[in-house]
């Protein structure tokens, strides 16, 4: 079971593909780059995962066992947004990305798909960089 945080109406338990969808599309229709949190378990001690989608393109970063300081997805296919920075935002909190962070919103899905899927693992579909010290 995962927990989703994406907006101030609380979370919003996802055990399937489809509730997963639901919580995806939500997202996608907010207006800009918008972030949803993936808790296992609705656990923030658990492993979770950042999911970023703006609409054809998406970022991830991911926090557990095997990467506790976090891992974002590494990418490149697109260019730098006009303000030079690669920003998603939480909540209306900016959240910033390295700048290769960004891959297609399909593979943003396919990793929460599996990262649901797998109970809370680290999704094997994505390439990552590692995060240079704690959170």
């Amino acid at each position: 079971m995962i927990q989703a945080w994406y907006d101030r109406n609380g979370a919003t338990t996802v055990t399937t593909a489809a509730d997963l969808d639901r919580v995806l599309d939500a997202v996608a229709a907010m207006d800009g780059p918008t972030l949803a949190e993936l808790y296992t378990d609705g656990d923030p001690d658990k492993s979770w995962l950042e999911v970023g989608i703006d609409g054809d393109r998406g970022s991830l970063r991911y926090v557990g066992d095997d990467a506790p300081n976090g891992a974002h997805s590494k990418g490149g296919a697109f260019p730098l947004p006009p303000g030079g920075e690669v920003l998603y935002y939480y909540m209306n909190n900016p959240r910033e990305y390295p700048d290769d962070a960004e891959i297609p919103a399909e593979v943003v899905r396919s990793a929460a798909r599996e990262f649901l899927e797998s109970g809370g693992l680290r999704p094997s579909r994505v390439a990552w960089t590692e995060q240079d010290g704690p959170l």
